[in-house]
C-alpha cells in the first residue's frame, strides 16, 4: 500500500471473495490517508464462485479449482454487512470508500469504466485465477493506470490456474514487466508500471 500512497487512483479488486483483501485496503487507506476521499476500493467478483472456465484455464492442472462455481467465497450481503461495520469508525465516513461490483467481469468490468470515464487506478490487484476475467480486467483497467500504478498478481505462474499467466503474457508481455514478489508469499507478485 505505501508504495501507491502518493499515486493518485482508485484500488480495483478483481476477485473478493471474502472480502479480507478489499477491506485491508480500504483500512490501510484510511490508517494513511485518513482525508483522502477520492481513494475508492473497488472489488469486483460475482459471489456465485466462477461463471464459466475458459479451454486455457485448464492446461497443466489437475482440475480441481477450475470448475463453474468453484471458489465462491462469502456473499454479497455478509461483505456488504463488514464494509458498513467498517464505515462506522472512519475519518469521512459520510463518503463511500469501498464499492463492490457483483456479477461476471467479462460483463461488469466493460460497464464499470463506461460508467465511470473519470476512474485512474493506482493499483490492479488480479485475484480471479482464471484467464478471461484477468484478460477483461486487464484490457479495461490497465489503459487507466498512471506510471508508478501497481499491478498486482495473485496466481502468477501457478500451475494451478495457468490462465492467469497466460492473459498476462498475451495482454501485457511477461518480457515487458520487471516481476517482484515477496520473500514470504510464494504467490503474490507485482509490477510497478
Amino acid at each position: 500500500f505505501r508504495q501507491i500512497l502518493h499515486i493518485n487512483g482508485a484500488i480495483v479488486e478483481a476477485g473478493v471473495l471474502h472480502g479480507g483483501g478489499t477491506l485491508a485496503w480500504a483500512k490501510l487507506s484510511s490508517i494513511f490517508e485518513p482525508t483522502n476521499h477520492t481513494r475508492k476500493v473497488i472489488g469486483f467478483d460475482t459471489f456465485d464462485g466462477f461463471p464459466s472456465i475458459h479451454q486455457k484455464d485448464k492446461k497443466g492442472n489437475d482440475g480441481s479449482l477450475t470448475k463453474v462455481g468453484a471458489l465462491k467465497g462469502s456473499t454479497y450481503n455478509s461483505v456488504k454487512k463488514a464494509i458498513s461495520i467498517f464505515d462506522e469508525n472512519r475519518p469521512l465516513n459520510h463518503i463511500p470508500k469501498v464499492e463492490l461490483v457483483r456479477g461476471d467481469i467479462s460483463e461488469t468490468a466493460p460497464k464499470y469504466i463506461k460508467e465511470n470515464p473519470h476512474i485512474v487506478v493506482s493499483m490492479l490487484y488480479l485475484d480471479v485465477d482464471l484467464y478471461e476475467p484477468t484478460k477483461v480486467m486487464l484490457q479495461n483497467f490497465l489503459p487507466k493506470m498512471p506510471k508508478g500504478a501497481l499491478l498486482v498478481f495473485d496466481q502468477l505462474n501457478a500451475k494451478m490456474f495457468p490462465g492467469e499467466t497466460l492473459a498476462v503474457d498475451e495482454i501485457v508481455g511477461l518480457k515487458n514487466l520487471k516481476i517482484n514478489r515477496f520473500s514470504f508469499d510464494s504467490y503474490v507478485s507485482y509490477a510497478v508500471l
